[in-house]
């Protein structure tokens, strides 16, 4: 399984997830063996960061192309939702201020 997190740097696993989705820095790509165990960690650059508008359509097309089963970010918007639906990958919001991709993802694989 692919998960792509929204993050603010390129940390991997230390990076604080971004409260942005369509605007976040980066994404890290953290693929998880059946089970559980981190099999590779890549960072990537968000091309909605600095667009002038559809960021959040470009974020969720950078993480179809990057072949993500799950995305995981702070604050995910309508049109990154619809996007992401629209091709079955499921979306987690994850709450709390400064959590580190490594904290977030013991949660999101908890909760599938």
């Amino acid at each position: 399984m692919r998960i792509g997190f929204a993050t603010e740097g390129s940390g991997g696993l230390d990076a604080p997830v971004s409260t942005r989705f369509g605007r976040c820095e980066t994404f890290t790509i953290v693929e998880v063996g059946g089970n559980g165990e981190i099999r590779n960690v890549k960072v990537v650059r968000n091309p909605g960061a600095s667009a002038a508008s559809g960021a959040g359509v470009k974020a969720a097309q950078k993480l179809i192309d990057e072949g993500v089963d799950v995305a995981v970010g702070g604050n995910i918007g309508p049109n990154s939702m619809a996007v992401l639906s629209e091709v079955g990958i499921k979306v987690v919001t994850v709450s709390g201020q400064n959590k580190t991709v490594k904290e977030a993802l013991r949660e999101v694989l908890s909760s599938l």
